[in-house]
């Protein structure tokens, strides 16, 4: 037992540097991003902006663990974001927002194979009052096979659509995180602080 808790003590470190890191992920601004069907060299969409609002992960809602509380060594399993993508494209009048999450379920000292999810938020938000233009919350889950002890996902969510702005990295946000608890624990909610991220 003890090793299994040192082990998972050292999983759990491992992936909360992983989602710090997945805070500070950062796309090319010029160029469709890989996860969106293109790579960084790719050559610039019909379009496309640089001029792209960041997307924001909010302090608690990068991850959902099960059950909700548990220490280390009593962790069921865990369904974190790893990293985003956007990309923007003018058309006329408005402005079209793509965005791209991917993340992974993994297993703790008492889970077990099977399919782990939970419900993410995208949302894109104004800046000057908070305010909220668009919001939608996808499913996503992972299926972690036998004798495995993870799995990705990834979600490309709906066009988001707004007014075209010529700042619109300033004057729009985009907020991406977990809504609610995993699907096997409907009581796992994570507490939502203050946002962080960077462009």
């Amino acid at each position: 037992m003890k090793n299994a808790f040192v082990g998972w003590a050292a999983i759990a470190l491992a992936v909360c540097l992983a989602a710090q890191e997945a805070e500070a992920f950062e796309l090319p601004k010029v160029g469709m991003p890989e996860m969106l069907g293109g790579g960084s060299d790719a050559p610039q969409a019909p379009g496309a902006t640089a001029d792209c609002p960041v997307v924001v992960v909010d302090d608690g809602a990068q991850m959902i663990r099960s059950p909700a509380g548990a220490d280390a060594a009593n962790v069921h399993h865990q369904v974190s974001i790893k990293s985003t993508a956007r990309e923007c494209v003018v058309n006329g009048p408005n402005l079209t927002i793509n965005v791209g999450v991917e993340g992974d379920a993994m297993l703790g000292p008492t889970g077990s194979p099977g399919s782990y999810g939970g419900t993410i938020r995208v949302a894109l938000r104004r800046t000057t009052d908070n305010s909220t233009l668009a919001s939608k919350n996808y499913r996503v889950s992972a299926t972690i096979p036998p004798n495995a002890a993870r799995a990705d996902f990834r979600l490309l969510a709906e066009p988001i659509s707004a007014p075209a702005s010529g700042k619109a990295h300033e004057e729009y946000e985009i907020v991406v995180g977990f809504a609610d608890g995993a699907a096997s624990e409907p009581g796992d909610k994570p507490v939502r602080k203050k946002k962080k991220g960077r462009r």
